[in-house]
């Protein structure tokens, strides 16, 4: 098959995800029609050889939809598969035109969840996606909260979209070295990502206090940077003592990581973050915030509050080990299940798609 991926924000997790889809299926041919337009850094780089195609999707959002038809029109793909809410949207009004290529939809969280947001525009959002739910051939949700949201969409519409999860996962060739948990004196908590508000850095400065009082020469990490977009959030981690590092290179990054005594993943809300996997493969002590996007995670490497953070990270300091049971986790985002789940929902797809043609 001919696969067209579209995304606006070709850039960390979603990036690394959508190559990864693109690699476990080698046997199709993968186009890749993208653009990181609500952020401040450039899309990421390709990996030599995965996609055979590779466009620009313009910023904005008309321009963006005209583009999808436009690739359709002449690549002729078995299949366009979304991912991000944007460009949920764009392939699906696009889609509206055609109703002859089905769609595969990916939200990588969606933006009804942002809690950055005032109600009126979370209202908005979830609005657009159950008006756009119709026009969406297959879900494939990145993780078992995403696909119940998902799911809930239909609910008072006389007719069901197909879904099935596809759990973001590591490939197994992932340069992050497997089981490499290295802590250095003296201990260090850390956090593993953009310094943004999904992020939620008061969180950890919050945190980053509390444990000081408790064990005074802990070190505070957070290991990124910030989007360009809040100047004050960086200032807010220093003045709590936090160390921010800026971007880092991908072995010094796993280096930095492996270093760390326990990561702390304080987001606000989220899809299925590809860092909490990085720190799984590296095993270090993981600990994260009780949202329902992590409801997957074990109970004890869940918190709800600063202080619950903070009781818990001192619990693993002075222990020097993770409490937590990850069994179930690591199996249920393993690569085979990815690659199996995501045949299904290509050839469901395709199915579906057939049916409605015969019929026509």
């Amino acid at each position: 098959m001919k696969i067209l991926h579209v995304t606006d924000c070709y850039h960390g997790g979603v990036a690394t995800a959508v190559e990864q889809y693109a690699r476990l299926l080698p046997d199709h041919r993968h186009l890749l029609l993208s653009d990181n337009a609500r952020g401040s850094s450039p899309p990421a780089p390709r990996s030599p050889g995965v996609f055979t195609g590779d466009r620009e999707l313009p910023a904005s959002p008309l321009a963006a939809v005209r583009a999808v038809r436009d690739a359709v029109a002449e690549l002729r793909p078995d299949i366009v598969h979304a991912h991000s809410s944007f460009a949920g949207v764009y392939v699906r009004l696009a889609a509206a035109l055609d109703r002859m290529t089905p769609v595969v939809y990916t939200p990588h969280s969606f933006a009804f969840e942002r809690a950055d947001i005032t109600s009126t525009q979370r209202h908005a959002f979830r609005l657009l996606e159950k008006m756009l739910y119709p026009l969406t051939t297959v879900g494939a949700p990145c993780a078992v909260r995403e696909g119940e949201l998902m799911c809930g969409l239909g609910h008072g519409l006389p007719w069901t979209v197909p879904v099935t999860v596809v759990p973001n996962v590591l490939a197994e060739d992932h340069p992050a070295p497997a089981d490499s948990w290295s802590p250095t004196l003296p201990r260090t908590v850390g956090v593993v990502s953009r310094v943004t508000p999904q992020r939620d850095p008061a969180f950890f400065a919050a945190t980053a206090r509390l444990i000081r009082e408790e064990l005074p020469e802990t070190r505070l990490v957070w290991i990124g940077d910030g989007d360009g977009k809040d100047s004050s959030l960086i200032p807010a981690l220093e003045d709590a003592g936090v160390e921010v590092t800026g971007w880092l290179s991908g072995d010094e990054l796993h280096q930095r990581i492996a270093e760390l005594s326990v990561v702390v993943h304080t987001a606000r809300w989220d899809g299925f973050p590809m860092s909490v996997l990085e720190v799984r493969r590296i095993g270090v002590p993981l600990l994260v915030r009780d949202i329902p996007a992590l409801q997957e995670c074990p109970a004890e490497a869940r918190f709800s509050t600063p202080e619950d953070a903070a009781r818990k990270a001192v619990g693993i300091l002075t222990t020097g080990r993770d409490p937590a049971d990850w069994t179930s986790l690591d199996r249920a985002h393993s690569p085979q299940t990815q690659r199996d789940r995501l045949t299904s929902v290509y050839d469901l797809a395709v199915g579906r798609t057939s049916d409605r043609k015969a019929e026509l």
